[in-house]
């Protein structure tokens, strides 16, 4: 017990000593936001940044899942592509995330929120909840079985010793992609039991996304990496194991 009391203590003290040192660049803003999916239509999302840079929220008004009798699964996806303003030299993390939301599921079937980010569009080759490789961080998935019928709030937390880091750049842009699943399901085909989830504002109060940012300067971690001298005739880089890009370069600013 004392062990565990003393890891616990660690941590709170390495936190501690993290946010006391923590540095936010100055005019951090959203350049662009760029959306796929199911689950958010052109029109039906927004967001902001607090003018610290140190919190980042999403507002999605549109992304519902539902099944029904004739329509036993449903599983909707929202990948949004945010390019942000950032002055040289800086990199960012994401430390937490806060999602909500309305949950109605009656008995004999479940509806579930499951979210991933990663700073250069990849995904894990299996979506299976708490997945982490290589800066792709999976959330964990949330259930809620029936009979369910209430608002939800999930808060999700990255421990700061190995959370990602978005790669420093010698431009004054940094891109996150954020990814989250919704799916409604009844596990009795033959009933007609219906079920469904959103990811939605609360009462039109609140954000329904909204996450915690970290930022220090590159070179606390190194510094920028100077170009590479040419090395003649350098082997072929292998094949990028992440899905290809699907944004056109010609929404960025």
């Amino acid at each position: 017990m004392q062990r565990g009391f003393a890891h616990l203590l660690g941590l709170l003290l390495f936190m501690t000593s993290q946010l006391s040192e923590a540095q936010t660049p100055p005019g951090v803003r959203i350049q662009n936001i760029q959306a796929v999916g199911s689950g958010c239509p052109v029109g039906s999302y927004s967001a902001t940044i607090s003018p610290e840079g140190q919190t980042f929220s999403l507002l999605l008004d549109n992304f519902i899942a539902e099944s029904t009798m004739q329509n036993p699964i449903a599983r909707l996806m929202c990948e949004l592509k945010v390019s942000f303003w950032v002055p040289r030299g800086w990199t960012f993390a994401l430390l937490a995330a806060d999602y909500r939301g309305f949950a109605y599921a009656e008995r004999g079937s479940v509806v579930s929120h499951q979210a991933l980010y990663s700073f250069d569009g990849s995904k894990p080759r299996n979506e299976k909840p708490g997945y982490e490789n290589g800066g792709t961080y999976s959330f964990r998935k949330q259930d809620f079985n029936g009979p369910y019928n209430d608002n939800y709030y999930i808060h999700h937390d990255i421990d700061p010793r190995v959370a990602a880091w978005a790669p420093c750049s010698s431009n004054e842009s940094q891109t996150l992609f954020l990814t989250t699943f919704l799916m409604a399901r009844n596990l009795n085909t033959s009933s007609l039991i219906t079920s469904q989830i959103t990811l939605d504002s609360i009462d039109g109060q609140v954000q329904s996304q909204k996450y915690k940012l970290v930022w220090k300067t590159c070179s606390a971690s190194g510094g920028v990496r100077p170009p590479a001298p040419d090395p003649g005739n350098p082997r072929p880089a292998p094949p990028n194991p992440g899905r290809p890009p699907r944004y056109p370069d010609s929404g960025r600013r």
